[in-house]
């Protein structure tokens, strides 16, 4: 496990608008306060897993009070066909000591094999579960993807990523749009075989985004007591 502080004012806006995944008018708002100093956010220290595998979690193992959401949200990925779902655990706290499940991640391989979902749902303290958008990804080789998602101000995080935001699509929408951009864009991506072999691109792409914003001095690593 690995712990890193976010310097949010170094993001260019598209990137902060991206990232955090809010209205775009209250989010420039913010980015330009905070790049004057008027609005000084906290740099509290999150931690990093660049192993998915090492946070796996089985349904049973979920605090039962989330498990209702977290089911049905397996039956909605199922209906929509996706199949092999993987649940990842997201943990937070500022030290190793403080760490605490916070949500998952659950990764599902489609049946046609060319594509996965990637959606999390977070578990608020004293409040109801909060799923977040889906994305669809393809990876055309094992260093690019192509992405699909109903979130907000979706961004290309680098040159091996493209990246398609459709607010307002569900997910059933959102497959029709993510066959149609492989067909339109004739990409010719992985078959994708099995869950793990899903789950080692996803990590690989996830990793990608870590260093790169590493490397961008957006993110820095914090050796916390």
């Amino acid at each position: 496990m690995e712990f890193y502080e976010e310097d949010v004012r170094k993001y260019p806006l598209g990137e902060f608008l991206s990232s955090y995944s809010i209205n775009p008018l209250l989010g420039t708002l913010l980015w330009c306060l905070m790049k004057i100093y008027l609005i000084r956010p906290q740099n509290n220290p999150f931690p990093v897993c660049r192993s998915l595998r090492e946070n796996l979690v089985e349904l049973n193992e979920i605090p039962e009070r989330y498990q209702t959401e977290v089911s049905a949200e397996l039956k909605i990925l199922d209906e929509a066909g996706f199949i092999e779902p993987q649940l990842i655990k997201l943990l937070s706290g500022s030290r190793q000591s403080e760490l605490k499940l916070s949500g998952i991640t659950i990764l599902a391989l489609h049946a046609e094999k060319l594509m996965g979902v990637k959606v999390m749902i977070f578990f608020p303290d004293e409040e109801d579960p909060v799923r977040m958008p889906y994305s669809l990804l393809s990876f055309p080789d094992s260093v690019s993807s192509l992405t699909t998602s109903n979130q907000k101000n979706l961004a290309d995080f680098d040159t091996g990523d493209s990246a398609s935001s459709h607010p307002d699509a569900t997910l059933v929408e959102l497959i029709q749009i993510h066959q149609q951009r492989l067909t339109e864009l004739n990409r010719t991506c992985l078959t994708i075989d099995h869950g793990d072999e899903l789950l080692q691109l996803i990590e690989a792409r996830d990793n990608r985004r870590l260093d790169y914003d590493i490397s961008r001095g957006w993110l820095k690593r914090v050796y916390p007591s």
